[in-house]
């Protein structure tokens, strides 16, 4: 973690530092494990472009899964159009499944927790506490084009709606993304204070890093979903 590569990727000012190594604490992962992720985040795996540039072995720098120039770590893990829509989708809806099941737990809508990758949500979940949607187109009077967040919460208790949507960017795209989802579901959210039964809807963007080496200075605040945000919009 003293390489200088994760050094200057921890050391912006829009940077969590604390929240960024927190998961080192943990120890639930093996000794391996952790060592391959360290290795990612220090960008020392050896691709075909790290094997060119830096081992100067000869290789040639193509993709072998999409077959374009400039295999690098960055292009594996967030730039390959072969592994859009499979990989980097799969890796996306595992970590709103995560986020899903701890907002049911938190709720009382699920009796248990299990493995995240166990764990499939329910479209819908209600009790008296709590409505919890799951992918769902959501109908509003006026056409919206971004209808469709990964996640909606209704926190009876205070006539608040939340919602999440999860977007995982490379490390220098973090502020713009989140920005960029704040902005795409602001209609939405005004549509939702307007018909439902609501005070005020509120939308979190939940933003990993690609390389899960830095988080945004706003993931606390994100992660504490029904406590609210400076983002919404109120009734009137």
């Amino acid at each position: 973690m003293a390489d200088s590569t994760t050094r200057v990727a921890l050391s912006g000012p829009d940077v969590d530092q604390i929240a960024s190594v927190s998961w080192l604490q943990f120890g639930d992962l093996f000794g391996e494990t952790e060592g391959f992720v360290c290795a990612i985040m220090d960008e020392v795996i050896k691709t075909r472009n790290y094997r060119k540039h830096i081992m100067k072995d000869g290789t040639l720098d193509i993709c072998r899964a999409c077959h374009r120039p400039g295999e690098s770590l960055r292009h594996i893990v967030s730039g390959c159009s072969h592994l859009a829509n499979g990989e980097y989708l799969h890796r996306h809806n595992q970590v709103a499944r995560i986020v899903h099941q701890q907002l049911a737990l938190r709720f009382g809508l699920i009796d248990f927790e299990m493995p995240y990758y166990r764990y499939d949500p329910a479209s819908v979940l209600e009790n008296s506490s709590a409505l919890l949607y799951w992918d769902r187109t959501i109908i509003t009077d006026r056409y919206i084009t971004a209808n469709r967040p990964d996640i909606v919460l209704v926190d009876r208790s205070v006539r608040r709606a939340i919602i999440v949507d999860i977007t995982i960017p490379h490390d220098d795209n973090l502020v713009k993304a989140e920005k960029e989802k704040v902005s795409k579901y602001l209609d939405l959210a005004h549509e939702i204070t307007a018909m439902w039964n609501v005070e005020s809807t509120v939308v979190v963007p939940i933003v990993v890093s690609v390389f899960s080496r830095k988080a945004s200075t706003n993931i606390s605040r994100s992660f504490r979903l029904v406590v609210g945000s400076r983002v919404g919009y109120r009734r009137q």
